[in-house]
């Protein structure tokens, strides 16, 4: 299979990363028996990460996902989650030796990102969507966040990319980028007031960006009564629980939007509209909430 939409000039060559680990590894057994306790914490932290990738139907680009998560400089567990079973996801997995857990329930986004998230007893979890891109260094990063401060999550900055896995620019992602340069600047880690002002200009956390403590999430879970914005819900959420985030801020995630995406479907049949609204009305008052959503929906 050739992951076309795996841009190895952007993300780097998997064959050069992958001679990397080996060299790594060959280093790590020179040291002797004792060589484990001598590894650095993030490292060790990697051991104890999983890369869930939520698969639906036949995407294109989830090859280029998984070959993406395989590339990465700290090599950490990578299975796929999926409730819509088939020869061509079980063809991809094999390839890229992820195992896939079946989720037997076909009940909407929020059952399959909840399924996805305990589907491994890994502590550190990333649900990796399988339309987008992983820079090499993201789990180094965001592991390197963890070790500084215990946090409920760390999440990283994104690109819109375009199908070839190229960056691109939209009117939203470039307001949504001016937004995180003036309310967070150069901040790793992000709460109280700036957190909730950074929330309430639209959903500018990605959740494939995102990588949650599970030992910290407590009864944590997706709400089922928002379709396109059940992760700003549920950030919104975990603010108002006094939660920390932290954040690694390079653009390290290459996020698609194209017809293909569950993003473009829910744009299109009104409910990301409705969502954006009700989000709106939660942080501010009626009529400045309908003037925002209003200039929201330009950036479509």
């Amino acid at each position: 299979m050739s992951p076309k939409s795996f841009d190895r000039k952007r993300f780097g060559g998997y064959r050069q990363l992958r001679t990397m680990r080996v060299a790594q590894e060959l280093e790590t057994e020179q040291r002797g028996s004792g060589a484990a306790g001598r590894l650095p914490a993030v490292a060790q932290s990697a051991r104890d990460h999983a890369f869930v990738v939520l698969a639906y139907r036949e995407s294109p680009f989830l090859e280029g996902c998984l070959a993406c998560l395989r590339a990465q400089t700290l090599q950490s567990q990578v299975l796929i989650t999926t409730s819509t079973p088939s020869k061509f996801i079980a063809g991809v997995a094999e390839a890229y030796g992820a195992p896939v857990i079946v989720n037997p329930r076909r009940d909407g986004i929020a059952c399959d990102w909840n399924f996805g998230l305990r589907a491994t007893a890994a502590r550190f979890v990333t649900l990796a969507h399988q339309d987008d891109t992983y820079a090499p260094d993201f789990l180094a990063q965001t592991l390197e966040q963890f070790e500084r401060r215990d946090a409920v999550l760390c999440f990283t900055g994104y690109q819109e990319v375009d199908d070839e896995g190229r960056p691109k620019s939209s009117r939203i992602s470039r307001a949504k980028h001016l937004i995180e340069l003036i309310t967070l600047g150069r901040r790793h880690v992000v709460r109280g007031f700036a957190l909730r002002t950074f929330l309430s200009f639209g959903n500018p956390l990605p959740c494939s960006s995102v990588t949650f403590d599970t030992s910290r999430l407590g009864d944590f879970n997706f709400t089922p009564h928002y379709a396109a914005n059940l992760d700003w819900e549920a950030w919104w959420r975990l603010r108002e629980r006094g939660e920390t985030f932290l954040r690694a801020p390079t653009r390290l995630v290459g996020r698609r939007h194209n017809d293909l995406t569950a993003t473009s479907r829910l744009i299109l049949d009104g409910t990301r509209r409705r969502e954006d609204l009700e989000m709106f009305r939660h942080a501010w008052p009626r009529l400045i909430a309908d003037v925002i959503a209003a200039a929201y929906r330009f950036g479509y």
